[in-house]
Protein backbone atom coordinates (compact mmCIF):
# COMPACT_ATOMS: atom_id res chain seq x y z
CA UNK A 1 0.00 0.00 0.00
CA UNK A 2 2.78 2.40 0.96
CA UNK A 3 4.62 1.60 -2.29
CA UNK A 4 1.48 2.36 -4.28
CA UNK A 5 0.99 5.70 -2.51
CA UNK A 6 4.63 6.62 -3.07
CA UNK A 7 4.29 5.72 -6.74
CA UNK A 8 1.13 7.82 -7.12
CA UNK A 9 2.81 10.73 -5.33
CA UNK A 10 5.57 11.03 -7.94
CA UNK A 11 5.27 14.15 -10.06
CA UNK A 12 6.23 12.36 -13.27
CA UNK A 13 3.63 9.66 -12.70
CA UNK A 14 0.91 12.29 -12.28
CA UNK A 15 2.17 14.18 -15.33
CA UNK A 16 2.09 11.03 -17.45
CA UNK A 17 -1.42 10.29 -16.15
CA UNK A 18 -2.58 13.77 -17.23
CA UNK A 19 -0.98 13.24 -20.65
CA UNK A 20 -2.49 9.78 -21.18
CA UNK A 21 -5.94 10.76 -19.93
CA UNK A 22 -6.14 13.80 -22.21
CA UNK A 23 -4.90 11.87 -25.28
CA UNK A 24 -7.39 9.04 -24.71
CA UNK A 25 -10.29 11.48 -24.26
CA UNK A 26 -9.32 13.36 -27.42
CA UNK A 27 -8.98 10.22 -29.55
CA UNK A 28 -12.13 8.52 -28.23
CA UNK A 29 -14.24 11.58 -28.91
CA UNK A 30 -12.77 12.05 -32.38
CA UNK A 31 -13.70 8.51 -33.41
CA UNK A 32 -17.20 8.95 -31.95
CA UNK A 33 -17.86 11.76 -34.41
CA UNK A 34 -18.38 15.54 -34.49
CA UNK A 35 -21.35 15.49 -32.11
CA UNK A 36 -18.96 14.40 -29.34
CA UNK A 37 -16.57 17.30 -29.93
CA UNK A 38 -19.17 19.94 -30.75
CA UNK A 39 -17.46 22.63 -28.63
CA UNK A 40 -14.21 22.21 -30.50
CA UNK A 41 -16.12 22.68 -33.77
CA UNK A 42 -17.67 25.88 -32.37
CA UNK A 43 -14.23 27.21 -31.44
CA UNK A 44 -12.73 26.26 -34.79
CA UNK A 45 -15.53 27.75 -36.87
CA UNK A 46 -15.58 31.00 -34.89
CA UNK A 47 -12.25 31.96 -36.43
CA UNK A 48 -13.56 31.47 -39.96
CA UNK A 49 -16.77 33.34 -39.12
CA UNK A 50 -14.59 36.18 -37.88
CA UNK A 51 -12.64 36.27 -41.14
CA UNK A 52 -15.93 36.23 -43.09
CA UNK A 53 -17.32 39.13 -40.99
CA UNK A 54 -20.27 37.07 -39.79
CA UNK A 55 -22.18 37.45 -36.53
CA UNK A 56 -20.32 35.11 -34.16
CA UNK A 57 -23.14 34.87 -31.66
CA UNK A 58 -26.01 33.36 -33.65
CA UNK A 59 -26.77 29.69 -34.38
CA UNK A 60 -25.15 27.93 -37.33
CA UNK A 61 -27.10 24.66 -37.31
CA UNK A 62 -25.42 23.48 -40.49
CA UNK A 63 -22.05 23.56 -38.74
CA UNK A 64 -22.65 22.84 -35.04
CA UNK A 65 -25.18 22.78 -32.20
CA UNK A 66 -25.48 25.60 -29.65
CA UNK A 67 -23.88 29.04 -30.16
CA UNK A 68 -20.53 30.76 -29.61
CA UNK A 69 -20.56 32.50 -26.18
CA UNK A 70 -16.96 33.66 -25.90
CA UNK A 71 -15.09 36.95 -26.21
CA UNK A 72 -14.37 38.02 -29.82
CA UNK A 73 -10.62 37.91 -29.18
CA UNK A 74 -10.88 34.22 -28.31
CA UNK A 75 -11.37 33.49 -32.02
CA UNK A 76 -7.83 34.70 -32.67
CA UNK A 77 -6.36 33.04 -29.59
CA UNK A 78 -7.80 29.73 -30.79
CA UNK A 79 -6.85 30.27 -34.45
CA UNK A 80 -3.79 27.95 -34.44
CA UNK A 81 -6.12 25.05 -33.56
CA UNK A 82 -8.61 26.16 -36.23
CA UNK A 83 -5.93 25.80 -38.90
CA UNK A 84 -4.90 22.29 -37.87
CA UNK A 85 -6.57 19.08 -39.05
CA UNK A 86 -9.48 18.23 -36.77
CA UNK A 87 -7.96 15.15 -35.04
CA UNK A 88 -4.70 16.98 -34.37
CA UNK A 89 -6.44 20.06 -32.99
CA UNK A 90 -8.74 17.96 -30.80
CA UNK A 91 -5.95 15.92 -29.21
CA UNK A 92 -3.61 18.90 -28.79
CA UNK A 93 -6.44 20.95 -27.31
CA UNK A 94 -7.28 18.33 -24.67
CA UNK A 95 -3.57 17.89 -23.88
CA UNK A 96 -3.11 21.64 -23.52
CA UNK A 97 -6.17 22.02 -21.30
CA UNK A 98 -4.83 19.29 -18.99
CA UNK A 99 -1.21 20.40 -18.88
CA UNK A 100 -1.91 24.07 -18.17
CA UNK A 101 -3.66 23.26 -14.89
CA UNK A 102 -0.92 20.73 -14.07
CA UNK A 103 1.84 23.32 -14.46
CA UNK A 104 -0.16 26.06 -12.74
CA UNK A 105 -0.43 23.85 -9.65
CA UNK A 106 3.25 22.93 -9.97
CA UNK A 107 4.24 26.62 -9.79
CA UNK A 108 2.16 27.41 -6.71
CA UNK A 109 4.15 28.39 -3.60
CA UNK A 110 3.02 25.36 -1.60
CA UNK A 111 4.76 22.17 -0.43
CA UNK A 112 5.29 19.25 -2.81
CA UNK A 113 2.91 16.92 -0.95
CA UNK A 114 0.23 19.62 -1.14
CA UNK A 115 0.72 19.85 -4.91
CA UNK A 116 0.24 16.08 -5.15
CA UNK A 117 -3.05 16.37 -3.26
CA UNK A 118 -4.10 19.27 -5.49
CA UNK A 119 -3.34 17.36 -8.74
CA UNK A 120 -5.38 14.33 -7.72
CA UNK A 121 -8.19 16.31 -6.09
CA UNK A 122 -9.13 18.23 -9.25
CA UNK A 123 -8.82 15.18 -11.52
CA UNK A 124 -12.53 14.27 -11.69
CA UNK A 125 -13.54 17.80 -12.62
CA UNK A 126 -10.64 18.06 -15.06
CA UNK A 127 -11.88 14.94 -16.85
CA UNK A 128 -15.37 16.47 -16.97
CA UNK A 129 -14.17 19.66 -18.63
CA UNK A 130 -11.95 17.73 -21.07
CA UNK A 131 -14.97 15.65 -22.09
CA UNK A 132 -16.66 18.83 -23.28
CA UNK A 133 -13.48 20.40 -24.74
CA UNK A 134 -14.23 23.56 -22.75
CA UNK A 135 -11.86 26.27 -21.55
CA UNK A 136 -12.52 26.03 -17.82
CA UNK A 137 -9.23 24.38 -16.85
CA UNK A 138 -7.45 27.23 -18.64
CA UNK A 139 -9.42 29.85 -16.69
CA UNK A 140 -8.69 28.00 -13.43
CA UNK A 141 -4.98 27.85 -14.29
CA UNK A 142 -4.89 31.55 -15.19
CA UNK A 143 -6.27 32.30 -11.72
CA UNK A 144 -3.42 30.31 -10.15
CA UNK A 145 -0.85 32.07 -12.35
CA UNK A 146 -2.30 35.43 -11.27
CA UNK A 147 -1.78 34.52 -7.62
CA UNK A 148 1.69 33.13 -8.27
CA UNK A 149 2.97 36.27 -10.01
CA UNK A 150 1.39 38.56 -7.42
CA UNK A 151 3.27 36.59 -4.77
CA UNK A 152 6.46 37.04 -6.79
CA UNK A 153 5.81 40.82 -6.94
CA UNK A 154 5.60 40.84 -10.73
CA UNK A 155 2.47 42.93 -11.39
CA UNK A 156 3.22 43.25 -15.13
CA UNK A 157 2.78 39.49 -15.60
CA UNK A 158 0.16 39.09 -12.87
CA UNK A 159 -2.04 41.55 -14.77
CA UNK A 160 -2.03 39.66 -18.07
CA UNK A 161 -3.58 36.41 -16.82
CA UNK A 162 -7.01 37.73 -15.69
CA UNK A 163 -7.17 39.72 -18.94
CA UNK A 164 -6.55 36.56 -20.99
CA UNK A 165 -9.19 34.80 -18.88
CA UNK A 166 -11.59 37.69 -19.58
CA UNK A 167 -10.89 37.34 -23.29
CA UNK A 168 -12.05 33.74 -23.03
CA UNK A 169 -14.98 34.11 -20.66
CA UNK A 170 -15.83 37.43 -19.03
CA UNK A 171 -16.05 36.01 -15.52
CA UNK A 172 -12.36 35.05 -15.65
CA UNK A 173 -11.54 38.65 -14.74
CA UNK A 174 -12.58 37.87 -11.15
CA UNK A 175 -9.03 36.83 -10.25
CA UNK A 176 -7.77 40.37 -10.83
CA UNK A 177 -9.55 41.31 -7.59
CA UNK A 178 -6.62 39.83 -5.65
CA UNK A 179 -4.34 42.71 -6.65
CA UNK A 180 -5.71 45.01 -3.96
CA UNK A 181 -4.01 42.97 -1.22
CA UNK A 182 -0.53 43.44 -2.70
CA UNK A 183 1.90 46.40 -2.85
CA UNK A 184 1.59 49.07 -5.57
CA UNK A 185 -2.03 48.38 -6.61
CA UNK A 186 -2.08 51.41 -8.94
CA UNK A 187 0.72 49.88 -10.99
CA UNK A 188 -1.33 46.71 -11.34
CA UNK A 189 -4.35 48.73 -12.51
CA UNK A 190 -2.23 50.52 -15.11
CA UNK A 191 -0.80 47.27 -16.45
CA UNK A 192 -4.26 45.70 -16.54
CA UNK A 193 -5.65 48.57 -18.61
CA UNK A 194 -2.73 48.26 -21.03
CA UNK A 195 -3.21 44.50 -21.45
CA UNK A 196 -6.99 44.87 -21.72
CA UNK A 197 -6.71 47.45 -24.50
CA UNK A 198 -4.15 45.33 -26.34
CA UNK A 199 -6.28 42.20 -26.29
CA UNK A 200 -9.56 44.03 -26.92
CA UNK A 201 -8.18 45.59 -30.12
CA UNK A 202 -6.42 42.43 -31.26
CA UNK A 203 -9.09 41.62 -33.90
CA UNK A 204 -9.02 45.15 -35.38
CA UNK A 205 -6.11 44.69 -37.85
CA UNK A 206 -7.70 41.44 -39.04
CA UNK A 207 -11.32 42.57 -39.55
CA UNK A 208 -11.30 46.36 -40.08
CA UNK A 209 -13.09 49.12 -38.18
CA UNK A 210 -16.69 48.64 -39.37
CA UNK A 211 -16.97 44.94 -38.53
CA UNK A 212 -14.88 45.46 -35.37
CA UNK A 213 -17.53 47.80 -33.96
CA UNK A 214 -20.35 45.44 -34.92
CA UNK A 215 -18.43 42.55 -33.37
CA UNK A 216 -18.55 44.12 -29.93
CA UNK A 217 -22.19 45.19 -30.33
CA UNK A 218 -23.08 41.56 -31.09
CA UNK A 219 -21.02 40.35 -28.13
CA UNK A 220 -22.69 42.80 -25.73
CA UNK A 221 -26.15 41.77 -26.95
CA UNK A 222 -25.21 38.14 -26.42
CA UNK A 223 -24.09 38.82 -22.84
CA UNK A 224 -27.15 40.84 -21.86
CA UNK A 225 -29.60 38.23 -23.15
CA UNK A 226 -27.71 35.19 -21.83
CA UNK A 227 -29.41 34.62 -18.46
CA UNK A 228 -32.96 35.20 -19.68
CA UNK A 229 -33.46 31.43 -19.99
CA UNK A 230 -30.58 30.09 -17.93
CA UNK A 231 -30.16 29.52 -14.19
CA UNK A 232 -27.12 27.27 -14.38
CA UNK A 233 -25.55 24.92 -11.84
CA UNK A 234 -25.56 27.79 -9.37
CA UNK A 235 -27.33 28.95 -6.25
CA UNK A 236 -30.00 30.38 -8.58
CA UNK A 237 -30.43 26.90 -10.06
CA UNK A 238 -30.96 25.43 -6.58
CA UNK A 239 -33.53 28.12 -5.76
CA UNK A 240 -35.27 27.44 -9.06
CA UNK A 241 -35.61 23.76 -8.15
CA UNK A 242 -37.53 24.82 -5.05
CA UNK A 243 -39.43 27.64 -6.75
CA UNK A 244 -40.28 27.24 -10.43
CA UNK A 245 -41.50 30.83 -10.58
CA UNK A 246 -37.96 32.20 -10.33
CA UNK A 247 -37.67 34.99 -12.89
CA UNK A 248 -34.90 36.72 -14.76
CA UNK A 249 -35.24 39.64 -12.34
CA UNK A 250 -34.88 37.26 -9.37
CA UNK A 251 -31.66 35.89 -10.86
CA UNK A 252 -30.30 39.43 -11.11
CA UNK A 253 -31.29 40.13 -7.48
CA UNK A 254 -29.50 37.00 -6.25
CA UNK A 255 -26.40 37.99 -8.19
CA UNK A 256 -26.53 41.45 -6.62
CA UNK A 257 -26.56 39.78 -3.21
CA UNK A 258 -23.50 37.82 -4.31
CA UNK A 259 -21.76 41.04 -5.39
CA UNK A 260 -22.60 42.59 -2.02
CA UNK A 261 -21.08 39.63 -0.15
CA UNK A 262 -17.99 39.79 -2.34
CA UNK A 263 -17.62 43.54 -1.74
CA UNK A 264 -18.08 43.17 2.03
CA UNK A 265 -15.46 40.41 2.15
CA UNK A 266 -12.94 42.46 0.18
CA UNK A 267 -13.59 45.70 2.05
CA UNK A 268 -13.42 44.00 5.45
CA UNK A 269 -10.02 42.51 4.69
CA UNK A 270 -8.80 45.74 3.09
CA UNK A 271 -9.88 47.95 6.00
CA UNK A 272 -8.30 45.54 8.43
CA UNK A 273 -4.99 46.39 6.74
CA UNK A 274 -1.60 45.24 7.94
CA UNK A 275 0.36 42.44 6.32
CA UNK A 276 -1.75 39.78 4.67
CA UNK A 277 -0.51 36.26 5.34
CA UNK A 278 -0.10 33.86 2.46
CA UNK A 279 -2.81 31.68 3.99
CA UNK A 280 -5.32 34.52 3.98
CA UNK A 281 -4.48 35.41 0.38
CA UNK A 282 -4.91 31.75 -0.56
CA UNK A 283 -8.33 31.79 1.10
CA UNK A 284 -9.19 34.89 -0.94
CA UNK A 285 -8.13 33.00 -4.08
CA UNK A 286 -10.32 30.07 -3.02
CA UNK A 287 -13.20 32.48 -2.41
CA UNK A 288 -12.88 33.87 -5.95
CA UNK A 289 -12.83 30.36 -7.41
CA UNK A 290 -15.99 29.29 -5.58
CA UNK A 291 -17.88 32.58 -5.76
CA UNK A 292 -17.58 32.81 -9.54
CA UNK A 293 -19.29 29.41 -9.88
CA UNK A 294 -21.93 29.70 -7.14
CA UNK A 295 -23.24 33.06 -8.40
CA UNK A 296 -22.76 32.41 -12.11
CA UNK A 297 -25.99 31.76 -14.02
CA UNK A 298 -23.92 30.15 -16.80
CA UNK A 299 -22.27 27.55 -14.54
CA UNK A 300 -22.49 23.97 -15.79
CA UNK A 301 -20.72 20.72 -14.86
CA UNK A 302 -17.53 21.44 -16.88
CA UNK A 303 -17.02 24.77 -15.06
CA UNK A 304 -16.60 23.02 -11.71
CA UNK A 305 -12.86 22.54 -12.24
CA UNK A 306 -12.70 26.18 -11.08
CA UNK A 307 -14.72 25.38 -7.95
CA UNK A 308 -12.65 22.23 -7.30
CA UNK A 309 -9.55 24.42 -7.33
CA UNK A 310 -11.15 26.61 -4.65
CA UNK A 311 -12.11 23.61 -2.51
CA UNK A 312 -8.58 22.18 -2.76
CA UNK A 313 -7.04 25.46 -1.61
CA UNK A 314 -9.64 25.80 1.17
CA UNK A 315 -8.77 22.30 2.40
CA UNK A 316 -4.99 22.80 2.28
CA UNK A 317 -5.16 25.98 4.33
CA UNK A 318 -7.53 24.47 6.92
CA UNK A 319 -6.52 20.82 6.98
CA UNK A 320 -4.84 20.89 10.41
CA UNK A 321 -8.00 22.06 12.14
CA UNK A 322 -8.55 19.75 15.10
CA UNK A 323 -12.31 19.44 14.44
CA UNK A 324 -11.74 17.74 11.06
CA UNK A 325 -14.52 19.71 9.31
CA UNK A 326 -12.24 20.67 6.37
CA UNK A 327 -11.65 16.99 5.66
CA UNK A 328 -15.38 16.27 5.91
CA UNK A 329 -16.28 19.07 3.48
CA UNK A 330 -13.61 17.98 0.98
CA UNK A 331 -14.82 14.36 1.11
CA UNK A 332 -18.45 15.43 0.60
CA UNK A 333 -17.41 17.55 -2.38
CA UNK A 334 -15.58 14.63 -4.03
CA UNK A 335 -18.34 12.14 -3.21
CA UNK A 336 -21.11 14.33 -4.61
CA UNK A 337 -18.97 15.12 -7.67
CA UNK A 338 -19.10 11.40 -8.42
CA UNK A 339 -22.81 11.17 -7.56
CA UNK A 340 -23.51 13.95 -10.09
CA UNK A 341 -22.25 11.69 -12.91
CA UNK A 342 -25.33 9.48 -13.08
CA UNK A 343 -24.06 7.61 -16.13
CA UNK A 344 -21.35 5.80 -14.15
CA UNK A 345 -23.53 3.95 -11.61
CA UNK A 346 -26.89 2.12 -11.60
CA UNK A 347 -29.99 4.29 -10.95
CA UNK A 348 -30.98 1.89 -8.16
CA UNK A 349 -28.12 3.07 -5.94
CA UNK A 350 -29.45 4.80 -2.79
CA UNK A 351 -28.06 8.26 -3.66
CA UNK A 352 -29.25 8.19 -7.27
CA UNK A 353 -32.24 10.33 -6.32
CA UNK A 354 -30.04 13.40 -5.70
CA UNK A 355 -30.34 15.82 -8.65
CA UNK A 356 -27.03 16.43 -10.40
CA UNK A 357 -27.47 20.18 -9.95
CA UNK A 358 -27.75 19.77 -6.16
CA UNK A 359 -24.86 17.28 -5.98
CA UNK A 360 -22.54 19.63 -7.84
CA UNK A 361 -23.63 22.96 -6.41
CA UNK A 362 -24.68 22.50 -2.77
CA UNK A 363 -21.21 21.54 -1.40
CA UNK A 364 -19.77 24.62 -3.10
CA UNK A 365 -22.43 26.84 -1.51
CA UNK A 366 -21.67 25.42 1.94
CA UNK A 367 -17.89 25.75 1.56
CA UNK A 368 -18.28 29.29 0.21
CA UNK A 369 -20.37 30.15 3.29
CA UNK A 370 -17.64 28.76 5.57
CA UNK A 371 -15.03 30.77 3.63
CA UNK A 372 -17.23 33.85 3.96
CA UNK A 373 -17.21 33.50 7.73
CA UNK A 374 -13.47 32.79 7.83
CA UNK A 375 -12.59 35.85 5.79
CA UNK A 376 -14.80 38.12 7.86
CA UNK A 377 -13.11 36.98 11.06
CA UNK A 378 -9.68 38.23 11.96
CA UNK A 379 -6.83 35.69 12.06
CA UNK A 380 -9.20 32.80 11.35
CA UNK A 381 -7.01 30.88 8.92
CA UNK A 382 -5.15 27.79 10.04
CA UNK A 383 -1.39 27.53 10.00
CA UNK A 384 -1.08 24.51 7.75
CA UNK A 385 0.85 26.27 5.01
CA UNK A 386 4.17 27.97 5.85
CA UNK A 387 4.30 31.69 5.10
Amino acid sequence: MNLTLKFLAKEKVILYFYWIMSIIIGLVFYFQGPRRFNNLVIFRQSFFHLLDHKNLFIPYPGEYNDIFLYHPTFCLLFSPFSLMPVPVSLVLWTIGCALIIFYAIKRLPIADNEKVFFWWFVLIELATTLHSQQTNSIIAALGLFTFMFLEKDKPWWAAIFPVIAFCIKGYGLIFAALFIFYPRPWKYILYSIMWLLLFAFLPLPVVGTEYFTQLYIDWFNCLTSDHAVNFGYSIMGIIQLADNSLSDKDVTNVQFIGLFLFAVTWLTNLIRGGTYSKNRKLLLLAYCSLWVIVFNHASEPPTFIIAAQGVAIFYLVNRHNSLLWPQALAIVFIFLSIVAHKDIYPPSWPFGFIPSLVAKTLPCVVILLVLQIQLLLKDSESASLPD
